[in-house]
């Protein structure tokens, strides 16, 4: 943990010696100054290599989306866990007396580029921001609205190992009087706080003044436990803000009217640098043109319809009863009706819903093919192979990046899509375009 940290610590205070991105509105201006609508990127840098975990992954998001798990997804979770608190208290007690914690990527001068790092083997995808000052390392996240904080209301023992947001430290935080929020996930866990307010926010060197900011009071142990992230930037729209009783905007939805465009372009990448964009669409992030596919935004998602699919060179099948689909960069697998989950490991030779484990498994010796899911109805996006071979249970079972949704009604493209596709996301015109990735 603490190399990982440090790791994370370098490569943010490298980034001081380049050239910051243009910002907003920067810091030297004016309040009431006009200045021209600009673009700014949030790099992303690849630090570390520890194995993602399939289990760990499809728990969140059935929790997040209120699916109901298997029993054997249940037990494999939980004793994941428990084997994480043994190598953990291990770890601890070879280190006694180390200091713990991120507090090193707090401490890193700010800059105009910000890294983004993929989280314990592409489970997540994290940067560091600004708030009222002091910097946080977050999740940014398509799939929820809320900008909250770990924070100094926590109890002492939620707060270790996180880098924890103290008001009292900003000049420029303002308290919402009578806001609270909470967010409660299918599995019971939670984060909760009784102050919101309002302060400066930085992201890649563009500023937002008087953003919602929502510091937590209580999150649960799998929130704590995740010591990489300190909160998350929801980027879906603010219909689903979870402050009352006033809600609140997202940063996405405060800044738009400044970007020179109002999109966020995703450019997520496996095992690779790649970025996110506001403001700006960058034409060589992709092959051929984009297609935009219209959003239904009436649940607060970024969501579209995906009716049809087909696997590696066949003809394209029709997903009767197709459930609409979501774009979520805070998932990490790839969530699909039941139907298309078993219609493709029906063609992967020794692949079968392990009882026990709860999810798709197969040999990892298996040749898996590419997965083409439609987006809208006019662009086929191709997952490959390699990227739905997501992760090892042991020496010879391998566990699937694409999982089926237990008949929730609802199928979360999660980034084992967006390491295929570059996406942008249009706030004012409602849709989502794709395009491949160049290579």
């Amino acid at each position: 943990m603490m190399q990982s940290t440090f790791l994370l610590a370098l490569v943010l205070l490298g980034l001081v010696s380049a050239a910051p991105a243009p910002g907003l509105r920067p810091r030297w201006a004016h309040p009431g100054q006009q200045l021209n609508k600009r673009s700014f990127r949030v790099d992303r840098v690849k630090v570390g290599s520890s194995p993602p975990s399939a289990v760990t992954a499809l728990v969140k998001a059935y929790s997040k989306y209120n699916i109901p798990m298997p029993d054997g997804l249940v037990k494999s979770h939980k004793a994941l866990i428990e084997k994480k608190k043994k190598a953990k208290a291990k770890a601890a007690g070879a280190s006694a007396g180390a200091v713990g914690g991120n507090s090193s990527a707090a401490a890193a001068a700010q800059s105009g580029n910000v890294t983004n790092t993929p989280e314990q083997g592409d489970l997540e995808f994290l940067a560091p921001i600004t708030v009222g000052g002091q910097q946080m390392v977050m999740d940014f996240d398509t799939g929820s609205s809320d900008l909250w904080l770990f924070s100094t209301s926590l109890p002492a023992n939620q707060q270790t190992g996180h880098t924890n947001f103290d008001p009292t430290k900003s000049q420029t935080f303002q308290k919402l009087k009578g806001n609270s929020f909470q967010i409660t996930f299918g599995d019971g866990s939670n984060a909760a706080g009784n102050l919101v307010g309002t302060d400066t926010v930085n992201i890649g060197g563009a500023t937002a003044t008087k953003q919602a900011v929502e510091l937590a009071s209580d999150v649960s142990e799998s929130f704590v436990t995740n010591t990489q992230s300190n909160g998350l930037v929801g980027l879906a729209f603010s219909s689903i803000n979870a402050v009352k009783p006033q809600q609140q905007k997202t940063f996405f939805d405060t800044i738009q009217d400044d970007l020179a465009l109002p999109v966020l372009a995703a450019n997520l990448r496996h095992d690779a640098n790649g970025f996110y964009e506001f403001g700006a669409i960058d034409q060589s992030a992709f092959k051929g043109n984009l297609t935009a596919v219209p959003v239904d935004n009436s649940n607060g998602f970024w969501q579209m319809t995906s009716a049809a699919f087909s696997i590696g060179n066949g003809k394209a099948q029709q997903n009767a009863n197709a459930s609409p689909a979501i774009a979520d960069t805070g998932t990490t697998l790839m969530i699909v009706d039941d139907a298309v989950a078993e219609a493709y490991y029906g063609t992967v030779e020794g692949a079968a819903f392990d009882q026990q484990q709860g999810m798709f498994t197969f040999p990892c010796n298996s040749q898996l093919q590419d997965l083409n899911v439609a987006l809208g109805d006019s662009h086929m996006a191709t997952i490959p192979g390699s990227l739905i071979n997501f992760s090892q249970a042991d020496a010879n079972t391998c566990l699937g990046g694409v999982q089926g949704n237990q008949g929730a009604g609802l199928q979360i493209y999660g980034d084992v899509m967006f390491k295929s596709q570059f996406v942008v996301f249009n706030i004012k015109d409602n849709t989502v375009s794709f395009a491949p990735h160049a290579n």
